[in-house]
């Protein structure tokens, strides 16, 4: 058993999930700290202990995880942007402090300086794939079926195009039709973005994911598990391309299985 516990600072999806099973598989303690309204409670059945906070409370964050004596913490789950247009949410002088300082309000921006304030206390900020190294994608067709020469092109153009927004942080999901873009992710989130994609084009999509040029793989690695299956059923998309290396499979043989069940065509791509 680790002398220290891991903290897994856990937003919405079944992201946090897989994480801190497997690290209690492998023999970690783990402090649970979920955000409220993003998190699932049901966390809790998976973590030695579990704890909610409201988002932007940096301050009561770093007390708990220094509390249980936390030295490592992965990030995991969705938490948006869109929190910071909300009213509702009363930042506390930790993170305001943060969003002063940001040279801009990218993600990346941000969660950095929030790592570098873990960082101050003694916390460090993981790799978010650290306990799932075997569920990151890998290159090349992982249906029965690859991608036509169709498929191909479309995918070539979604790969430009998701890079640079990526690299912008505007979103990481571009679909494509044609060599057609017909959709980008922003705030929306990528299922919004996909289900905007069909109303707009009907079926035959080709979705592209990628992470940033230059990711920070402590936070926002895409992931891609059995809900967005689920989108892309409903959308007609007839090919994914997950960028190879840095995109997260969550239930990876059921989610490979049911995609060539449905006639799509899931490819990693680098």
């Amino acid at each position: 058993m680790a002398e220290h516990p891991l903290a897994v600072i856990a937003g919405a999806g079944q992201f946090p999930f897989h994480v801190a099973r497997e690290a209690k598989r492998q023999g970690r303690r783990v402090i649970a700290v979920g955000i409220r309204g993003w998190a699932d409670p049901a966390l809790a059945g998976e973590a030695d202990v579990y704890e909610e906070l409201a988002v932007g409370q940096l301050a009561q964050l770093i007390e708990r995880l220094q509390a249980h004596g936390v030295r490592e913490a992965i990030m995991a789950g969705q938490v948006t942007k869109a929190v910071l247009l909300d009213p509702r949410h009363a930042f506390d002088a930790d993170t305001r402090d943060v969003l002063r300082q940001a040279a801009e309000r990218s993600a990346g921006a941000l969660l950095g300086a929030i790592g570098q304030r873990l960082a101050g206390a003694g916390i460090t900020l993981l790799d978010s794939s650290t306990f799932l190294r075997a569920a990151l994608c890998p290159s090349g067709p992982l249906t029965p079926m690859a991608p036509t020469a169709a498929q191909r092109e479309d995918i070539a153009v979604g790969l430009r195009v998701a890079r640079a927004l990526a690299a912008l942080d505007v979103g990481q999901t571009v679909v494509v039709k044609d060599r057609v873009v017909v959709a980008v992710e922003a705030l929306e989130g990528t299922d919004a973005a996909i289900r905007r994609a069909h109303a707009l084009a009907g079926g035959g999509l080709v979705v592209v994911k990628t992470a940033a040029p230059h990711q920070d793989r402590r936070f926002d690695l895409p992931v891609v598990g059995p809900d967005t299956l689920t989108t892309l059923k409903e959308a007609g998309v007839a090919c994914l391309a997950l960028e190879a290396g840095t995109t997260i499979l969550l239930e990876r043989e059921a989610l490979i299985a049911c995609a060539g069940a449905a006639g799509i065509c899931l490819v990693g791509v680098g």
